[in-house]
């Protein structure tokens, strides 16, 4: 059975207790930041407090760290916005950015400096739903005949982004003793530099922190 995977068909799972570290069992596909495999164990644990010397895994040093794993109070809110357009409607939910800046590449679309920043008829909707599918933390989702489109058709994986978030997809599990829950169960952005307002997921904090890794 490969890499400790407890049944056929399992998916992998991600764990946050009252521990710092992410748990992570049964995973097959771990990625660096360049695309190249990282080593895999049945359970590893991956840091989430930014101290750790051998990022992205966990080498104890949260025992040293000033690290919260709550929710700061002053995190965005989760507010879920439907910008609709000719050909598609765009959903948003700004409380969970992790402010990766794919969807800039599409400033048609999606232009910051403007006060209504999503335009969904500044493009064609296969540019727009392509754009909104390398979106990594399911902040930018998409409506279909009324039905909201979140998940992306991709094999179990988690992606170390250069000095930012664990990038997961794929619909790895993830189980939360804090009872937070991501906004998409196929893919979502876990903090790793400790700072994040919204904990456990990213919030673009890091570009901000120094973090590095």
């Amino acid at each position: 059975m490969p890499n400790g995977s407890s049944s056929p068909g399992a998916r992998p799972l991600i764990s946050r207790t009252k521990a710092v570290p992410y748990r992570v069992t049964g995973l097959e596909n771990f990625y660096a930041a360049d695309g190249e495999p990282l080593p895999v164990k049945p359970v590893m644990a991956l840091c989430s407090c930014g101290a750790s010397k051998q990022k992205p895994f966990c080498d104890g040093s949260h025992g040293e760290a000033s690290h919260s794993p709550e929710r700061s109070p002053e995190r965005v809110p989760d507010r879920v916005v439907c910008y609709e357009g000719a050909e598609i409607t765009i959903v948003d939910n700004r409380g969970v950015c992790s402010h990766d800046g794919s969807c800039l590449l599409l400033h048609r679309v999606f232009d910051r400096r403007k006060k209504r920043w999503i335009n969904p008829n500044g493009a064609s909707k296969n540019d727009i739903i392509e754009t909104i599918e390398q979106c990594p933390s399911g902040s930018l989702s998409y409506m279909e005949n009324g039905v909201r489109i979140q998940d992306v058709d991709r094999a179990p994986a988690i992606r170390a982004a250069k000095n930012g978030p664990l990038n997961v997809e794929g619909g790895v599990v993830f189980e939360d003793v804090h009872g937070c829950s991501p906004e998409c169960k196929e893919h979502y952005a876990l903090c790793r530099c400790g700072g994040s307002k919204n904990k456990p997921f990213c919030d673009g904090t890091h570009l901000h922190n120094g973090f590095a890794g």
